[in-house]
């Protein structure tokens, strides 16, 4: 499991920040709503509710995360609650959320049964979670999984200790991962794009800076690693969009699940 204190996340979630501006609008969020950002990273989205005057808390399993989303509300003069917890096991009462977000990051937890779950036990009868979740293809779907290969064989695990991961941009295993559950699901679909000076500058950030790519290089070395990192760059050029620089664009969903 990636620890993601590690590195600077904080680059990348501002990458990421648009998605959760258009996310948070989506929610449709009320000054009322006791808004809930499961594993809220740096706390975007739940920074952007508590503009709006709802009740806002966020929970990431990553305790230097939290310090940082507490440090953003503070400096920005929002009041908003952040609390280190696992989305698997939320601190959260029942039925007691309005709207629940996660951009990018309960797609990450190892049972996700568990998580889904979790995520209808606390919201209140006709309350929403808005989950978004990559669609598994593009270049940077590519990347991905080039990543995650060489880490996957020098660490192999099984069944028994981390369940099969849900595909949270294929509507279709999202609304089977919550088939059990007294829940309606809408999807739709977004794009984000990722720029740099160059597919070289781009690489080099996540290199440095990214809790993936920092454990990935850690667990396979860097021979193996300067192996990943020739392939990527070459995906990278095939699919820039932007000769003078660099430019990807990848496609997302947003999943909206309402409680009955």
């Amino acid at each position: 499991m990636i620890d993601w204190s590690i590195g600077s996340y904080e680059r990348t979630a501002a990458a990421l920040d648009g998605v959760s501006t258009a996310v948070v609008a989506h929610a449709g969020i009320r000054r009322s709503d006791v808004v809930l950002d499961v594993a809220c990273g740096t706390g975007n989205a739940a920074l952007k509710a508590a503009a709006l005057g709802a009740r806002v808390t966020g929970v990431d399993l990553a305790s230097r995360l939290v310090l940082v989303a507490e440090q953003r509300a503070r400096a920005a003069g929002l009041v908003a609650r952040f609390l280190t917890g696992d989305a698997q096991d939320l601190p959260i009462d029942s039925a007691s959320v309005d709207v629940a977000l996660s951009v990018f990051g309960l797609i990450f937890a190892p049972d996700q049964a568990r998580t889904a779950a979790e995520l209808v036990r606390v919201l209140v009868p006709g309350g929403r979670a808005l989950v978004t979740g990559w669609v598994r293809d593009g270049a940077l779907a590519d990347v991905g999984a080039a990543i995650a290969r060489p880490t996957a064989r020098a660490v192999p695990t099984t069944d028994a200790e981390e369940p099969p991961r849900a595909d949270w941009g294929d509507p279709a295993a999202v609304r089977e991962l919550f088939a059990v559950h007294p829940v309606t699901i809408e999807t739709a679909e977004a794009t984000v794009a990722f720029v740099a000076a160059s597919p070289e500058a781009w690489e080099r950030d996540q290199v440095e800076h990214h809790p993936v790519w920092i454990a990935t290089r850690e667990v396979v070395g860097d021979v193996r690693f300067a192996e990943v990192d020739a392939e990527i760059l070459g995906i990278l050029h095939a699919a820039n969009e932007d000769p003078a620089a660099f430019r990807v664009t990848s496609r997302y969903t947003v999943t909206t699940i309402t409680r009955s």
